[in-house]
């Protein structure tokens, strides 16, 4: 190829590049310049209208059997088999017997006891007739009806002070009330619900030794339990001793119903709280459930309710004054989930109704 050839190709490539330069110039639409921020992103505003609020106080925490009993023995000996083994898991109504001690060795010195003083009473008796026969009547009475299988009753009452001291030279009253301790630890030989449970801890075995201080095992209350929960200082004006609080748990299907039995008045100053204690009773429940719900509290009287993520600082909104946001502090008086109950707000002032990233004091806005 000669240099003639070259030089028209090279031609027809620069004049084949520029048409389509030119075509391709023609098509491409001018660049449009990029509106600012500010221009085409307005913020919502909303007008404040205060009014009553009636926003529940929420509630939660873990149920714990209000009655819990720690059985300790008082008295030594070996533990009887009862037609009801004290188990794991054995319910028992009230009054019935948990644990029975053998006691018949300590039993029989108290009969022992109670004969002696039977015998001082019955030589005392012909003396008193003399000395002071208008009480007489009442001490052959109370010989009478003394019984060695029966607790002892209380004595007869000395009709002046000379009877007093003449009782007390026999040493009677001495005996009377070393009876009634023994009697008194006779009876924890016998250990009987107080009320109606659940054995929730077992530590014994019929036909083994029990020494005095050892655990027993526990006993629980399954027919009311107590909720302990936390309630805001915002909340605690707002509640009351004797007030309905409805509860639910993801453990059982169900509303329950509790009631407010205590208010503690000391604040936990970590969380700022005071802790409610409410009383349930349902054969659903179990101790060691969570609960959750609410109480209707008394309403908030001329307040108004915004997002929490409007707060700056935690006690400032943005207001709108001539066109532009100022901050203005306001007091907060309550909570709604994700929304707070304020007031300090005019009835017809206009803030800033949603987050916007320009905010700030000063920023120029208007309507959306």
């Amino acid at each position: 190829m000669n240099k003639k050839w070259i030089g028209l190709i090279a031609l027809a490539i620069v004049v084949i590049s520029f048409i389509i330069g030119n075509i391709l110039s023609n098509q491409k639409e001018p660049m449009r310049r990029k509106t600012s921020a500010s221009q085409t992103t307005l913020p919502k505003l909303n007008t404040v209208v205060n009014k009553n609020i009636h926003a529940p106080i929420e509630i939660s925490g873990h149920l714990y059997a209000y009655d819990k009993l720690e059985i300790y023995a008082e008295v030594s000996g070996v533990l009887l088999r009862t037609g009801k083994q004290f188990r794991e898991g054995t319910a028992f109504r009230k009054g019935e017997t948990l644990i029975m001690i053998d006691d018949r060795v300590y039993l029989n010195n108290v009969l022992a006891q109670k004969s002696s003083l039977l015998n001082q009473l019955t030589l005392l008796l012909p003396d008193l007739s003399i000395d002071f026969p208008a009480s007489a009547k009442g001490w052959e009475k109370y010989l009478q009806q003394f019984q060695l299988d029966k607790p002892l009753a209380l004595l007869p009452e000395p009709s002046n002070e000379k009877e007093r001291y003449y009782i007390a030279s026999r040493n009677i009253f001495n005996s009377f009330y070393i009876i009634k301790s023994m009697e008194a630890t006779l009876a924890k030989y016998t250990i009987n619900a107080p009320f109606s449970g659940l054995v929730t801890q077992s530590n014994i075995n019929p036909g083994t030794l029990v020494r005095i201080g050892q655990k027993l095992g526990e006993f629980t209350n399954t027919e009311l339990y107590e909720l302990e929960a936390p309630v805001g200082l915002f909340d605690l004006s707002r509640i009351r001793v004797g007030q309905t609080v409805n509860l639910k748990t993801q453990d059982v299907n169900g509303d329950f119903k509790g009631r407010i039995q205590r208010i503690n008045r000391v604040i936990d100053r970590n969380s700022m709280t005071v802790k409610v204690y409410i009383h349930l009773s349902d054969p659903l429940l179990k101790e060691g459930m969570y609960m959750t719900g609410h109480a209707r509290g008394t309403p908030i009287a001329m307040a108004y309710t915004l997002a929490k993520d409007l707060l700056v600082d935690n006690d400032q909104i943005y207001v709108v004054k001539d066109n532009r946001l100022v901050l203005k502090k306001v007091e907060i008086v309550g909570k709604m989930g994700d929304r707070v109950i304020v007031r300090g707000l005019s009835d017809g002032t206009r803030i800033l109704g949603e987050t916007w990233i320009e905010a700030r004091e000063g920023a120029q806005v208007s309507e959306k």
